[in-house]
C-alpha cells in the first residue's frame, strides 16, 4: 500500500502538536495535583506531607522544563525569521534529560542558528533520548548546515513511524511523531533533509539545512 507524503493541514497538525503536549504534561501535572490533595487531607502524617511535597516539587519542575521546551521547539519563540543562541537550546536540553535516563554529549560550538535549526536540534535530541529507554549517550555534534545525533545505549531502538515521520509521511501520523514531521518540513523547505537509521546498535539522525552543495 502507497503511502501519502501529502502535507499536512495546519489545523490538524496544530492539533497533533497539542496532543503531543499534553501527552507529556498529563504526568507531571496530574503529580502536581495528587500532592495537593494529600496537603488538603488533614489526617495525613507529616512523613506523607513530606512525600507530597517532594511530589510537587518534581512535578512543577518537570512541567518547567516540558514547557521551555515546547515553547521553544513547537511556539513561536524568537520571532519569524529568527536566529537563536546554541547556548539556549543546550540549556533547555540539559534540563529537559533531567528526566531522563540517557546522558547528553554536547559538541556543538558556541554561535547564532537560524530558529528552523534550532527547533529540529531540540526535536531530535529529545526523541533520540526515547531511543534508548534504559538508558546510554545522546551526542549532538556538527557545524554550518550539518549536524547530527547519535544514541547508544543499552536495547536501542528506532521506530519506524519517526523515521517515516521525518520523511513526511502523513498517513495515520500519531501525536507522538508530529514533532519529528515538523523537524522534517522545516529542513526539506531549506532545501535539506532529515534521515535517520538503526545500524551497529547505534541511532544516527543526519540533518542538513540548506541545498545540497554540488
Amino acid at each position: 500500500m502507497s503511502r501519502s507524503n501529502a502535507a499536512l493541514d495546519p489545523v490538524a497538525l496544530s492539533s497533533l502538536l497539542a496532543s503531543r503536549l499534553c501527552h507529556d504534561l498529563i504526568n507531571p501535572v496530574g503529580a502536581l495535583g495528587s500532592g495537593l490533595e494529600v496537603l488538603d487531607d488533614s489526617g495525613m502524617d507529616q512523613g506523607m506531607r513530606d512525600a507530597a511535597l517532594d511530589l510537587i516539587r518534581s512535578g512543577g519542575e518537570k512541567s518547567i522544563s516540558l514547557l521551555k521546551y515546547a515553547r521553544l521547539a513547537y511556539g513561536a519563540a524568537g520571532g519569524v525569521g529568527a536566529q537563536l543562541p546554541l547556548e539556549e537550546v543546550e540549556l533547555i536540553l540539559r534540563d529537559l534529560y533531567r528526566w531522563s535516563k540517557a546522558e547528553l554529549v554536547w559538541k556543538l560550538k558556541p554561535g547564532h542558528v537560524d530558529k528552523e535549526k534550532a527547533k529540529a536540534i531540540l526535536i531530535l535530541a529529545h526523541a533520540a533520548s526515547d531511543c534508548v529507554p534504559r538508558g546510554g549517550e545522546v551526542t549532538v555534534s556538527g557545524e554550518g548546515d550539518d549536524f547530527t545525533v547519535e544514541a547508544v545505549g543499552a536495547r536501542v531502538m528506532l521506530q519506524d513511524d519517526f523515521v517515516s515521520a521525518l520523511a513526511g509521511v502523513t498517513d495515520d501520523i500519531k501525536p507522538k511523531f508530529a514533532p519529528a514531521y515538523v523537524a522534517g518540513l522545516m529542513a526539506r523547505e531549506s532545501g535539506g533533509g532529515i534521515f535517520a537509521e538503526l545500524a551497529d546498535e547505534k541511532v544516527v539522525m543526519r540533518a542538513h539545512f540548506g541545498a545540497a552543495s554540488t
